[in-house]
């Protein structure tokens, strides 16, 4: 279900109504939401939505998420082709099972959100960087790099060149600045990525050059990321949890990478990871669903260090596995005990549960397997033991995790309700804002808004049955100043608020 509120807002609900516009309306880039011109984000994503409604002739929740799953999908499949060729087969599938297994990565994969088509092409770019550089009759490769990264643009403007910048400080490493250029000179490559950028940005430019260059490229693309960080530390912490228990394994890897400093396919490894995590730690902004783009890099670096070290049993090791098995216990324990979660996840722990079995299960053979996988010095029985467990934690736990959301934000049924009160009149919002998006989503059409109170009483006034959505706050603070009589006829709890359907008294 597309959220109302949730933790991405009205950002899943954004896309789908552009794409929903675009097929609607035939347009391809003057897209807009509720009315207004929309070019804060580049195109690529409603489009590819767009692309996949026309199969089915509507927009839906499925045709959404298509180009999501798809590109996560490309990403495990580009970092195993990637791992391939810097470290060996083995390394490379360790690698994608590592991935594919992230919580937060598997997490993403279900958002409605641009941001894993992003990691997709970062991983191709990586791969086709890698290919023209260590193979000497694949230097054409780097016509791939560049149009991964114009894919990359197109997805989500310039954090689709982080890619270029790690490519760029390895070959500083390793020959000094004044070889990045050449290294990276493609005409060919160069060409394709401002014939591929240009074909949606020249339009852009040409609804509005001055709004766009100043209201988009600079304060939503550039400045965005400009200036001194908010969370220092909250993207890191992000993916240290979010990575759970892989990234467990990060520090060892990390040490191991630092120690190897010399062999050029680990530097790339370890910088693939480093380079992307410090250039958005040190951004204005931060959001946690940026750290996606993080998590092919530590796969990497996890692959090869299991592949390469871990048949080695150090204390390093033993410490780690004692560690993951008192993370799982805390975890299997607190999972019992909504009240101990934040408030934003309180309502998603089920508390004591039969459903929660298989979940509770996974994550105690998940900490055994790694465990044992490092007391005993076997990598293998490690990456797939983990690998497989936290497979059946997140492919069953989906499912009651996706139940309770679409419980909590319940947003189609709350559009329901109002329009079967409406009597098929139309339901209104009083002060609608971009988190109540998926609203109209539902409803099929932009909630008709009343934003004061006197439209809003001139609305209760209308013939028929008029209901207004509206919070309870602002009912309380409403009511007094109606002189039409309205009475409340249902309540909703939506996430952490109370809203309320409000029609004309009997």
């Amino acid at each position: 279900m597309i959220a109302t509120g949730g933790p991405n807002g009205g950002d899943e609900a954004r896309f789908a109504l552009l794409a929903r516009d675009m097929v609607e309306r035939g347009v391809w880039f003057d897209l807009r939401i509720r009315g207004e011109l929309y070019r804060n984000k580049p195109p690529l994503y409603p489009w590819l939505i767009a692309a996949g409604s026309r199969l089915t002739g509507r927009v839906t929740e499925a045709t959404a998420q298509a180009p999501v799953a798809l590109a996560a999908i490309a990403a495990v499949l580009f970092t195993f082709l990637l791992g391939d060729r810097l470290f060996g087969r083995r390394a490379g599938l360790w690698a994608a099972l590592v991935l594919a297994t992230s919580p937060d990565f598997f997490d993403n994969s279900q958002a409605l959100l641009p941001d894993m088509l992003v990691t997709a092409f970062a991983a191709a770019a990586g791969w086709a960087f890698w290919r023209s550089v260590s193979e000497p009759t694949a230097r054409a490769a780097l016509v791939w790099l560049y149009v991964a990264l114009a894919l990359g643009v197109f997805a989500k403007g310039p954090v689709g060149l982080l890619p270029l910048l790690a490519a760029a400080v390895w070959i500083g490493t390793a020959e000094g600045a004044g070889a990045i250029g050449p290294r990276l000179w493609s005409p060919v490559g160069i060409a394709l990525f401002a014939g591929i950028t240009l074909g949606w940005l020249a339009p852009f430019l040409a609804l509005g050059s001055r709004s766009f260059a100043g209201d988009v490229l600079w304060e939503d693309w550039l400045a965005w990321y400009v200036g001194a960080p908010t969370r220092p530390w909250g993207l890191a912490y992000t993916v240290a949890i979010g990575g759970l228990p892989w990234t467990l394994l990060l520090p060892m890897a990390i040490g191991r990478a630092a120690r190897a400093w010399s062999n050029p396919r680990v530097r790339f490894a370890f910088l693939w990871l480093t380079v992307p995590l410090a250039a958005l730690t040190l951004s204005a902004h931060q959001k946690p669903r940026y750290s996606v783009l993080v998590y092919p890099g530590a796969a990497l670096l996890v692959g090869w260090w299991a592949d390469a070290h871990g048949a080695v049993a150090r204390r390093a090791g033993g410490l780690v596995g004692w560690l993951a098995l008192g993370a799982a216990a805390a975890l299997i324990l607190a999972l019992q005990v909504p009240a101990w979660w934040g408030i934003r996840l309180r309502p998603f722990i089920p508390g004591p549960s039969w459903v929660m079995l298989p979940v509770l299960a996974g994550i105690a053979l998940a900490a055994v397997a790694l465990f044992r996988g490092l007391r005993e010095g076997r990598p293998a029985l490690l990456v797939h033991g983990v690998a497989a467990a936290m497979a059946v934690v997140l492919a069953y736990g989906i499912w009651p995790y996706d139940a309770r959301y679409n419980q909590v934000w319940d947003a189609r049924r709350l559009v329901a309700r109002a329009e079967t009160w409406a009597e098929n009149g139309e339901a209104a919002v009083f002060r609608h804002h971009a988190d109540w998006l998926s609203m109209d989503f539902y409803a099929g059409r932009a909630l008709l808004s009343v934003n004061e109170p006197r439209p809003l009483d001139a609305y209760l006034a209308r013939p028929g049955r008029p209901v207004v959505i509206i919070r309870d706050g602002d009912w309380r603070a409403m009511a007094p100043q109606l002189s039409v009589n309205a009475r409340i006829l249902e309540r909703f709890t939506i996430g952490t608020e109370t809203v309320l359907l409000v029609g004309r008294g009997g």
